[in-house]
């Protein structure tokens, strides 16, 4: 059973008013006024632990907020499930990448269900966020705590290599103790429990690249070459992790680009989180954000717009580490578009007029078309045609402009229907304008019919990135 947060934090805040209690006069150093506030808005993030404690300390009977649970569904358990994971991901890149004391904050609230094998991750990422800090002693607490919860009480997760993971948080631990001899026992047992098919597969590699570091430190020079050549023969036919920079994660958003447009939407995921992973490890921002750009939009495309918007929003957690900052603009621009879909037309706006700026900025015509674009769309949503044609006939210009003949004639077809839809006699000039655009690619000079006409064949030109810097 669990709560429906709404209507248990609407019960909580009416009964702390009865008592006439402040939310501060509640707050401890168990649960933050934050937390209690957050708790009385039904915010979803919050674990129902944290509302039990605020319940015994208003000192309510479970008799009184029973008709506040509400049944397991099991459809939502997997979404909820899916959304988590996902949570956890984004929290390990904003650990790794951008804000660890962010992270943290957002590791403490996050809200697992009750008896969640997730709570490992939890411990793990805590674990992270201390070596980050070097304080070791709670670092080695917390992996300590992952490895016991895999091997004790969620044995399912020793194929996630979340206890190997831990081992080699582990290593680094006694690495930076000096103690060598106990960084590489801990290489060994993580290696030992490393499931070969399994998750975080870069493991493998990391092992092998620390072990030689150890052993040739401890002057065991014949056992860091044997280690060093297992590590060569990982790159026979297939790149290595330590391998993994700039041309391979550009190869995973395009790889993941080029399955999300043919509908094989599954691998595509798989092979973005990937990319995403790699990218972590390589502190490769730029491409980080790029590709949690990219599997935000796969999730949009399925119309999973909660989980495209932890993408999207963990993308521009990077914006003061990238160096590209047109990326900025495509995260953005499709940010725009997933609160347009969501009906959150003043946030949507918001998004698209931060996409233009960044795009003028960098004189990126394309994503300022893109972003007009939606932002075009957005108004027409809001029955604004004053603003929505404006926008759209400034995009028009830009890309006829620039010579974006796919989006000029996206423009001239939504101009045309819209101006049409409003009873706008001036539709005829777009319908005209993308007759024109399109009648010389349907024929070729000789006459005869071409294959497909330009504007139906052209592929996307132009993605979040670009090629690599070599």
């Amino acid at each position: 059973m669990e709560f429906d947060r709404i209507e248990i934090g609407k019960f909580i805040k009416k009964t702390r008013k009865a008592k006439r209690l402040r939310q501060q006069d509640l707050a401890d150093e168990n649960i933050s006024q934050v937390v209690i506030s957050y708790i009385e808005t039904g915010k979803p993030e919050i674990s129902e632990e944290k509302i039990r404690y605020l319940l015994n300390k208003l000192k309510i009977r479970e008799s009184d907020y029973k008709e506040f649970y509400v049944e397991d569904n099991k459809e939502a358990s997997k979404e909820l499930e899916e959304e988590m994971k996902l949570r956890l991901i984004a929290l390990e890149t904003i650990i790794d990448l951008t804000a660890p004391e962010q992270g943290l904050e957002e590791l403490r609230s996050i809200g697992l269900p009750n008896g969640s094998p997730l709570d490992a991750d939890i411990y793990y990422l805590k674990g992270k966020y201390y070596l980050y800090k070097r304080n070791l002693k709670r670092a080695n607490k917390y992996f300590f705590q992952a490895i016991r919860l895999v091997d004790d009480k969620y044995p399912e997760m020793i194929g996630s290599n979340l206890k190997a993971a831990s081992y080699f948080g582990l290593a680094k631990l006694e690495y930076a103790n000096n103690d060598l001899n106990k960084a590489l026992e801990y290489c060994k047992k993580g290696e030992s429990s490393f499931i070969i098919d399994g998750g975080r597969s870069y493991l493998q590699a990391g092992f092998l690249v620390s072990k030689v570091i150890f052993l040739q430190k401890l002057n065991r020079l014949e056992d860091a070459q044997s280690a060093l050549d297992k590590l060569n023969s990982l790159n026979s036919g297939k790149p290595c992790f330590i391998e993994s920079r700039e041309i391979i994660l550009n190869a995973y958003e395009l790889q993941a680009t080029i399955w999300a447009k043919g509908n094989m939407t599954n691998n595509a995921i798989i092979h973005a989180k990937k990319g995403i992973e790699l990218a972590r490890i390589d502190k490769a921002y730029d491409r980080s954000c790029e590709l949690w750009t990219t599997l935000g939009s796969i999730y949009s495309n399925k119309n999973k717009l909660h989980l495209a918007e932890i993408c999207f929003l963990t993308a521009l957690k990077l914006k003061n580490k990238i160096q590209r900052e047109y990326l900025l603009s495509y995260a953005n621009t499709q940010l725009g578009n997933l609160y347009t879909k969501k009906k959150k037309f003043s946030k949507a706006e918001k998004m698209f007029q931060k996409a233009i700026s960044i795009s003028k900025k960098t004189n990126d015509a394309y994503q300022e078309t893109e972003a007009l674009m939606g932002l075009g769309e957005c108004y027409i949503h809001q029955n604004n045609s004053a603003h929505a044609i404006k926008c759209l006939k400034h995009a028009l210009e830009l890309a006829k402009q620039s010579g974006f003949t796919k989006q000029k004639n996206q423009l001239l077809l939504k101009l045309g229907h819209y101006l049409k839809t409003i009873g706008n006699p001036g539709f005829q000039e777009y319908v005209f304008d993308f007759f024109e655009s399109n009648v010389e690619a349907l024929f070729n000079r000789k006459g005869g019919e071409s294959a497909m006409p330009y504007y139906f064949s052209q592929t996307k030109r132009h993605s979040a990135g670009d090629p690599p810097d070599l």
